[in-house]
């Protein structure tokens, strides 16, 4: 859950729709509902395209320690 949490968090700093992070990682906003419920059951592959899709690096994505949302954009 926490990262699910964390993903939601994030795209939500950025301003994006799950609608939106679902079409740039090119999976259907079913599956990426899901992804913001569970994210624990998705492939490294999966998490990959929704950090390029939120703008972000995997690493920040998956840094569920952390508690800061926004990442510069200079560091990707």
């Amino acid at each position: 859950m926490e990262l699910a949490n964390r993903i939601r968090k994030i795209r939500e700093n950025y301003g994006l729709t799950q609608a939106e992070v679902a079409y740039r990682a090119d999976i259907s906003p079913q599956a990426y509902g899901k992804i913001e419920r569970l994210a624990g059951n998705s492939s490294f592959i999966t998490l990959e395209k929704i950090a390029k899709a939120i703008g972000v690096s995997t690493t920040f994505l998956l840094d569920i320690k952390s508690k800061f949302y926004h990442e510069e954009k200079n560091n990707l």
